[in-house]
């Protein structure tokens, strides 16, 4: 038998006393190990008590944080990679699972400190993995080696972003986002927000060529009012609405079109008029498909 231990202390305070115990094939949905399934997670959570750093309700009070410990015994021997997969993938889904539903009971969004899903850099910075007691973590001292400075036409770029020459690039913005949210474990608002980048700049790129066309005003505004599924259908060609008008010769457009209008557009649907909840597959994929399409409708 071995024992998987988990410890992480939250920078905030959930108003939550374990310990709770469930399933965990219930609550780890992605990512499931075989030897795992069947067996009861253990979540406890405990107060932790943080001196005088905070001091927003004056010198008296002590503030509190929570510490969570997700804990799971198999009978059977772990492959070398199910405690890093149970530690960062599972444990992560779990912990956000929990905020999930912290935020649907009681609509809280701040306590003793922000209260936030975790992401992926949360958990290879500041969990404490033990498999049957013994300490097994390494330490990665960033995510991301792109740690160089900007070049110089990036820095031209930000300075006129800085200073109000040009305005912020929304559309990168809400794909930024997308990219957070998903890091963060909010999968469906990293699929709403990646949609949102994909429509935007779709409309701003076909509307600039009516424009140019001639179109007048009305006809431009009923193409702008229109929903994202009716923007990346087929046209008949070379109507200036189509996308396939604007990008046909490009070969890598044609296939992600048809992903876009069918896979792409019926997730945002489901989630936003049928409450889906993305998983992280879903809005992983998502993500790297707008991140395509605004390579190529740039």
């Amino acid at each position: 038998m071995s024992t998987i231990e988990v410890t992480v202390n939250l920078p905030f305070f959930l108003r939550l006393e374990g310990p709770f115990t469930v399933r965990y094939e219930e609550i780890c949905r992605e990512a499931q190990l075989p030897e795992l399934v069947g067996q009861d997670i253990k979540v406890t959570f405990s107060r932790r008590p943080v001196g005088s750093i905070d001091r927003s309700d004056g010198p008296v009070k002590v503030k509190e944080r929570t510490t969570v410990a997700i804990k799971v015994q198999t009978p059977t021997q772990l492959s070398d990679d199910s405690p890093s997969t149970f530690a960062i993938r599972n444990c992560l889904e779990i912990l956000n699972h929990v905020i999930l539903s912290y935020y649907s009971t009681t609509g809280e969004i701040s306590n003793a400190g922000f209260i936030t899903p975790l992401g992926t850099s949360d958990m290879q910075l500041f969990a404490e993995i033990r498999v049957d007691g013994k300490d097994i973590r390494d330490r990665w001292p960033s995510q991301s080696i792109n740690t160089c400075p900007l070049q110089r036409d990036q820095i031209t770029k930000f300075t006129a972003f800085l200073t109000g020459k040009e305005k912020w690039l929304l559309v990168r913005l809400f794909l930024t986002n997308a990219i957070l949210s998903l890091e963060q474990g909010q999968c469906s608002l990293a699929v709403l927000q990646a949609a949102t980048a994909v429509e935007l700049r779709t409309t701003q790129y076909v509307t600039s060529k009516l424009k140019t066309a001639g179109w007048n005003s009305g006809k431009i505004r009923g193409y702008e009012d229109k929903t994202l599924g009716q923007k990346l259908r087929r046209y008949a060609q070379p109507d200036l609405r189509s996308l396939e008008t604007h990008f046909g010769g490009n070969t890598n457009f044609s296939s992600l079109h048809h992903q876009l209008k069918c896979w792409f557009t019926r997730l945002r649907n489901n989630v936003t008029h049928r409450g889906h909840l993305a998983s992280h597959q879903e809005a992983k994929r998502a993500v790297k498909m707008a991140r395509e399409f605004l390579k190529i409708v740039n």
